[in-house]
């Protein structure tokens, strides 16, 4: 073979290997460069995470028996810049802590920004319902109640956690088994209706005078009616003490 050929050849390939190494480095860095001058972008999931920080913290947990918080993902073509502050949360006007919500978060650096993220809070805990198909005028009783859960931010208008405010109130309304009993549906106790005869107690220091009369109106314990005296046909107020009971003062 030809030494000059074989030299020749050798410096060839010499020659290619420091041409390619040469465009690899070259692209390599003008890569890192390029990186280097993009700015870099705040996560999507820290904002979630912020959002979700901000809905735990101020969610009274004492008062439900579990919270389910489903945060909603951010559009991915969102491009934020990194913040290198805390971001800052509040509610969005409107928004509340429970069912629907929305979380304001804020960037408060020299190169400021705000974002939106929704979630839904599923509240659950102790509801009142009936455990019996109950007639309207019904006066209530532990019996006629049981505790069950529910998730509470799914309930319109009120509702009661407990038996104890219910007991002895009257419904306004029929109730069919296992229904919510909802503030709108009882009241107090009807103990003087209109027309009937009552007893009307006079009592002062020392003494006390009970008479007979008559109802000139309908009341639960503490409201204030008429009743007109029998004997004297005299009309005065009273506030219901108890069932057939009025005392004045």
């Amino acid at each position: 073979m030809n030494t000059g050929s074989a030299k020749l050849k050798k410096y060839t390939v010499y020659s290619l290997l420091l041409i390619l190494l040469n465009l690899t480095v070259n692209s390599v860095y003008a890569e890192a460069q390029s990186l280097k001058d993009t700015p870099a972008l705040h996560s999507h999931q820290d904002i979630a995470n912020t959002a979700r920080q901000f809905l735990d913290a101020n969610i009274k947990k004492s008062q439900f028996s579990r919270i389910n918080i489903q945060m909603n993902r951010l559009d991915s073509r969102l491009r934020l810049s990194q913040c290198p502050l805390p971001l800052t949360s509040i509610l969005a006007p409107g928004s509340k802590f429970s069912g629907k919500t929305t979380v304001h978060l804020r960037c408060n650096s020299n190169k400021p920004w705000t974002v939106y993220i929704s979630a839904q809070i599923k509240l659950f805990g102790n509801v009142i319902q009936t455990t019996s198909s109950l007639s309207k005028g019904h006066v209530l009783k532990s019996d006629d109640l049981i505790a069950v859960e529910g998730e509470l931010s799914r309930i319109k208008y009120g509702y009661f956690t407990k038996k104890d405010p219910l007991i002895g109130k009257q419904l306004k309304r029929h109730l069919p088994n296992n229904r919510i009993i909802k503030a709108n549906y009882v009241k107090a106790q009807t103990l003087v209706k209109r027309g009937e005869l009552v007893s009307i107690v006079a009592e002062n220091s020392g003494y006390s005078v009970k008479m007979t009369g008559t109802a000139m109106g309908s009341g639960a314990r503490g409201e204030r009616i008429q009743v007109k005296n029998s004997s004297s046909k005299r009309i005065v107020e009273g506030t219901i003490k108890e069932a057939g009971i009025v005392n004045i003062n």
